[in-house]
């Protein structure tokens, strides 16, 4: 892991990437400080120990220069989705079969991102399941910045069961003893099951009613999702005409986060080629509207979650208040 931390720190290194790199080795410590702790029974110390050597592994592939940086920063996003479960493995007071299934799921992903079958269809799914299974693990305790309230156990219980289904497929997918046949109705299922995890996530949003931020608040929550999803990487050509005209000669590498600075801006956060942190005001009912076009309503719950529900509350906003509409987020 110190291995890994190393390397993410050169300048090259996005600081999504690095972000993603950061938060499974803090999720891995977890796990190894359970491994050394008598008090967790030894079953789950040996699944543990093995957990963390294929967690590491995955991470490699992160860093790989070999590996298409494109790969690299989507291995590194669902390996730091996955690996927010563990806090909940660790739990003695997670159910047996909740933990099994986490287990099995934070397992299935980690050899699957680093095995060979990659298409960009099983990369999203993989995401998808990364980021089902990071929101139905949450807390308010061991996801304060994750924006979300802790799942109810119904909800909760629901979209693992799925999400832990749909590892089953993958793994079939990713079988080098599977024919074509098998693999071609694996995909054909997980695609089928991608659809229904998208309306469990979005049924366990709406279960928690609409947020209550007010609009500055939640636009900062919905972009900076979506900035540090999968979609980050079409974002610095969709935004270019948005940014300061000073960032332009250099161009954007990649967009970090924003902040809240009123209700119709928000302190933008972006990293430029030459590796240089800038921040800027961006109005807030423009740039919504060209992250809409990025992530438009079918793609919401699968590429950010729970968090779908501040872009949806942001879009409401701007409809209410300023008569803006924002692509599909209200349909």
């Amino acid at each position: 892991m110190t291995t890994t931390l190393e390397a993410v720190k050169d300048p090259e290194t996005s600081l999504r990437d690095r972000q993603g790199v950061i938060e499974s080795v803090g999720h891995l410590t977890i796990a190894l400080t359970a491994t050394g702790d008598d008090s967790t029974p030894p079953q789950l110390r040996k699944q543990l120990t093995a957990l963390v050597k294929q967690v590491s592994s995955a991470l490699k592939v992160g860093y790989d220069a070999q590996v298409p940086s494109e790969t690299r920063s989507s291995v590194l996003l669902v390996m730091m989705r996955t690996t927010s479960a563990l806090d909940m493995i660790c739990d003695s007071r997670t159910p047996a079969e909740l933990r099994g299934q986490l287990l099995a799921i934070t397992g299935g992903l980690s050899s699957a991102v680093t095995g060979g079958r990659q298409t960009a269809s099983l990369r999203g799914f993989e995401e998808q399941m990364g980021v089902a299974q990071a929101d139905a693990t949450a807390t308010p305790e061991t996801s304060p910045a994750s924006a979300a309230a802790a799942m109810p156990p119904k909800h909760r219980n629901e979209l693992v069961r799925a999400v832990y289904e749909q590892n089953e497929k993958l793994q079939v997918f990713n079988n080098p003893e599977s024919s074509s046949k098998d693999r071609a109705e694996a995909e054909k299922d997980m695609r089928d099951r991608s659809a229904r995890i998208s309306d469990q996530q979005e049924e366990a949003a709406s279960a928690q009613g609409r947020p209550k931020d007010p609009l500055g608040k939640a636009a900062e929550t919905c972009s900076t999702a979506i900035f540090q999803s999968s979609a980050g990487d079409e974002l610095p050509e969709e935004l270019k005409d948005l940014v300061p005209g000073s960032w332009r000669p250099e161009g954007v590498k990649d967009f970090w986060k924003s902040k809240e600075k009123s209700n119709v801006l928000l302190d933008v956060l972006a990293e430029l080629e030459n590796n240089e942190n800038v921040r800027a005001p961006i109005k807030i009912a423009p740039l919504i509207m060209e992250l809409a076009k990025v992530v438009p309503r079918d793609d919401l719950w699968s590429t950010i979650g729970q968090r779908a529900s501040y872009c949806r509350s942001t879009a409401a906003y701007l409809d209410e208040d300023y008569g803006v509409a924002v692509g599909t987020w209200l349909e």
